[in-house]
């Protein structure tokens, strides 16, 4: 049968219209599938097949029938409207699954904007973290830095003012928000695209999704520099401000801005594959949450309990950063030389190692806390 010589559409038989309408309430030619789980003829188990048979016998015959009698535009359309639920490379991870709207809706414009949301509810939890938590950040660092007592270091921030308690908020703000939106945003990213690509077990792919997403974080270092350089009273006297201490630190090269970034990436890599690791199941063990003020609380208290745990443990490395990074100029130092000089200065003592992480365990409690529950708060919202 030839197409209407008119240029015009021909109107489909009215039988044909029929028989797609009632396929299509078997959800084979459904417009707005849900997700998928594709079943193949060859490996389905026989219940699954017996009752399928039928339905790919009818589909088969329509197809056949349409072929042979519709104008080649109708069957052109009507196989592109079959071949996405026929398909048998159609299976997709978690938030990148299909979009319950219409099947004309683009789905990788779903994923785009699904993956979107955690690089910016990461960036607002980053943003609410921090104007929380600066001053108690301060105090941790002043120990790091000098193993100075709390009471002492606080009595330093006392002498230094209320003008300068905010003192180098600014890296530490474009740093954190910048490097959760990448953590969050990244880590979802690279779990698609891993998933997608490679036939690994899950838990391999989000563990090394976590890694990669770590190890891109690092790329923000200068910000992490020029923060311990600010929040040093030994250097108050040569920069004020965060584009001072870049000018600073540019007259001696690229290199200067990544002092420190060893310690960074033996933290940010493991870190990062246990707090995702950890996150659900921890969750899991909380009693069941029926409301959002449960759901907010239970993830306070995952984030909270995850975060105190891997700030304590990885408190070291953070030691030997602040050293390493409060240095301007001069030799390039490797982590393991910086640590045994650190190591020997505190007596050889591992509990003076840790001198400051009481108070890094308190806020990382607080800390944590108030980025995963203001992370998953976000991402119910959008």
């Amino acid at each position: 049968m030839e197409g209407n010589s008119s240029g015009e559409r021909p109107r489909e038989p009215g039988w044909l219209r029929v028989e797609e309408r009632r396929l299509r309430e078997t959800s084979l030619l459904s417009a707005a599938p849900r997700k998928e789980a594709v079943v193949r003829w060859g490996s389905a188990s026989a219940a699954v097949e017996e009752r399928l048979r039928p339905v790919y016998l009818q589909v088969w015959l329509h197809r056949c029938v349409q072929i042979m009698l519709l104008p080649s535009e109708w069957c052109s359309e009507l196989e592109k409207r079959t071949e996405v639920y026929s398909s048998k490379k159609n299976s997709m991870m978690g938030s990148g699954g299909f979009s319950s709207g219409s099947s004309e809706e683009d789905p990788s414009s779903d994923v785009t904007a699904t993956s979107s949301k955690h690089y910016l509810c990461g960036y607002c939890a980053a943003f609410t973290n921090i104007a929380v938590t600066f001053p108690i950040q301060k105090v941790l660092f002043r120990q790091q830095l000098y193993g100075l007592k709390t009471k002492d270091a606080i009595h330093q921030l006392q002498k230094d003012g209320i003008r300068n308690l905010y003192r180098g908020i600014l890296p530490p703000l474009m740093q954190k928000t910048t490097t959760l939106a990448l953590m969050f945003g990244l880590y979802e990213d690279f779990s698609s695209l891993l998933h997608s690509h490679t036939t690994a077990p899950e838990l391999l792919t989000r563990s090394m999704a976590a890694v990669l997403a770590g190890t891109t974080e690092a790329v923000l270092t200068p910000f992490e520099r020029v923060q311990t350089l600010l929040q040093d009273y030994k250097h108050h006297d040569k920069f004020t401000n965060t584009y001072q201490a870049f000018k600073v630190l540019r007259v001696y090269g690229m290199r200067e801005y990544y002092r420190g970034l060893v310690p960074i990436l033996l933290r940010n890599g493991p870190s990062n594959v246990l707090f995702f690791g950890l996150r659900g199941p921890i969750k899991q063990c909380l009693p069941e949450a029926t409301s959002y003020s449960t759901h907010l609380v239970n993830d306070f208290i995952c984030g909270g309990l995850l975060g105190a745990m891997l700030g304590f443990l990885f408190f070291p490395m953070n030691v030997v950063k602040a050293r390493m990074q409060a240095q301007i100029g001069g030799e390039f130092q490797s982590f393991s030389t910086v640590f045994v000089k650190i190591w020997l200065e505190r007596d050889r003592k591992l509990i003076n190692l840790f001198r400051g992480a009481h108070l890094n365990y308190h806020r990382s409690v607080l800390s944590w806390g108030i980025i995963n529950a203001t992370y998953e708060f976000l991402l119910k919202l959008l």
